[in-house]
């Protein structure tokens, strides 16, 4: 199959800035394929990634927007995760009869081995990286890759070997194009599905749709993990023919749960304890379930509860998600910048377990609802700083409608350095902690959540280099 992309026209629809793209260019580049690449973004605003980019082979590009006549004359159309569907341009495309990929399908296309897809609205890349580190123990060419900025999936795809059963982070616009291209994997994880991305779905049912591709053209030898308690992923069960495992941390399922203070593992005739909960390091009932649902793929593949055990208590998170940074002046420091929904920086404030939290958050509306996360602000945030954009509006106005105090709010905060200031100034030196947990967007102000939770670092760097 390598060999049929030499000499074959491609265009790149969207370079981006996180890496996956530019893998695929680059992957493109050494089977001699002929490319285009477009963007909306200028020349200028991609410059880290057309610095990565470095051939002599004769490239076409157009930036700082899309030309119609590029989408008539190609072979093939890489689409750029976070370009829509209903492109004009690629309708156009559509209408020249060009098949359109993504990465996800092409991996899917290309790699001759069994893998396993995890998506979900939240803890996808939690529980990508927790079975990563359990799979290590035992097949030491393991890789995760995917929706996780820093290992796209044709970084790895060459390099992998047939056992590999690399852990690819789907995200539903992954998914899009697999459901279209009938691809699923092997092994199928969901961690829930919950209300998100409404600014690019017309409504839940269009993503829930999205999410539903990762399961739905399964075989009836492939398997799909799915979450016992999200009502909406526990309804895929119905819609795939593969083999149902499930996860849960209220009750006993077929796979991994709680019994008593230890995770257990039923395979439908015996059960058995993996490890006692309070071996675990991450913070939150979310991060238990993401724990669960890595454990039940790993005793499906055969690993020993030893190595679990092991892999597990060594975790301690991933980058920018609940992330504890350490102390500064006697304060915890917590970044989870890539909380980009309600519910995300909800189950957050959940798992802070000091006694007054100042919450940095706000951005821009991603038309979701934020009336649970207020009346959770009002029982657990002792003060909130909100960086300007419309998710912050929204936010603004459920806390006014239940009288959360005013003088316990800052709105409108232009500069993540202003927010970072004003938390130091009205945090509780002895009780309390900064938890940077957005609940919004980031393109109002940062390159991405990414950029966003970087610069929070820096900051957080920063104090503590004044301090030494």
């Amino acid at each position: 199959m390598v060999g049929s992309f030499k000499d074959k026209r491609v265009l790149i629809m969207g370079l981006g800035l996180h890496g996956g793209a530019v893998a695929v260019v680059k992957w493109l580049l050494k089977n001699k394929s002929k490319l285009t690449i477009t963007d909306v973004k200028t020349k200028q605003e991609l410059k880290n990634s057309l610095d990565k980019i470095k051939t002599k082979q004769k490239i076409k590009y157009t930036l700082g927007g899309h030309d119609i006549k590029d989408f008539v004359d190609q072979d093939l159309i890489v689409q750029n995760p976070g370009v829509p569907a209903d492109s004009k341009y690629l309708i156009k495309a559509r209408q020249n009869k060009i098949p359109i990929v993504n990465e996800a399908v092409m991996f899917f296309g290309l790699y001759p081995g069994k893998s396993i897809g995890i998506t979900g609205t939240r803890g996808k890349s939690t529980t990508a990286t927790i079975l990563h580190h359990i799979l290590k123990t035992k097949i030491k060419s393991n890789v995760v890759a995917g929706n996780i900025a820093t290992n796209p999936m044709f970084t790895v795809l060459d390099k992998i070997k047939k056992n590999t059963w690399p852990v690819l982070e789907l995200s539903s616009w992954h998914l899009e194009n697999m459901a279209e291209y009938k691809k699923s994997p092997h092994i199928a994880v969901v961690t829930n599905v919950l209300v998100d991305h409404l600014n690019r779905y017309k409504n839940f049912a269009a993503y829930k749709k999205a999410k539903l591709a990762i399961v739905k053209n399964q075989n009836k030898d492939d398997i799909a993990v799915l979450n016992a308690d999200n009502v909406h992923s526990y309804g895929f069960a119905k819609q795939t023919k593969a083999k149902k495992f499930f996860f849960s941390l209220h009750k006993k399922v077929r796979g991994a749960y709680l019994c008593k203070d230890w995770i257990c593992f039923y395979d439908g005739q015996k059960k058995s304890r993996i490890m006692p909960i309070q071996e675990i390091k991450l913070l939150g009932e979310h991060n238990l379930a993401n724990i669960l649902a890595a454990v039940t793929v790993a005793k499906i593949i055969g690993v020993g509860n030893k190595n679990i055990r092991l892999a597990v208590s060594k975790f301690k998170g991933v980058d920018y998600r609940l992330q504890y940074k350490g102390r500064v002046k006697g304060i915890d420091i917590f970044n989870d910048s890539t909380s980009t929904t309600p519910d995300a920086t909800q189950a957050a404030l959940r798992a802070m377990q000091c006694r007054q939290v100042v919450l940095i958050a706000g951005g821009e509306d991603k038309q979701l609802d934020y009336r649970g996360l207020a009346k959770t602000i009002k029982e657990i945030a002792n003060f909130v700083i909100l960086l300007s954009g419309t998710g912050s509006e929204k936010l603004i106005k459920e806390l006014t409608k239940i009288d959360y105090p005013a003088y316990k709010l800052v709105t409108d905060i232009n500069k993540l350095k202003n927010a970072w200031r004003l938390s130091l100034k009205h945090v509780n030196k002895q009780a309390g902690c900064i938890l940077f947990s957005p609940a919004a967007a980031s393109f109002n102000m940062f390159d991405n959540e990414f950029d966003r939770a970087k610069q929070f670092d820096k900051l957080f760097d920063g104090e503590k280099k004044t301090k030494k």
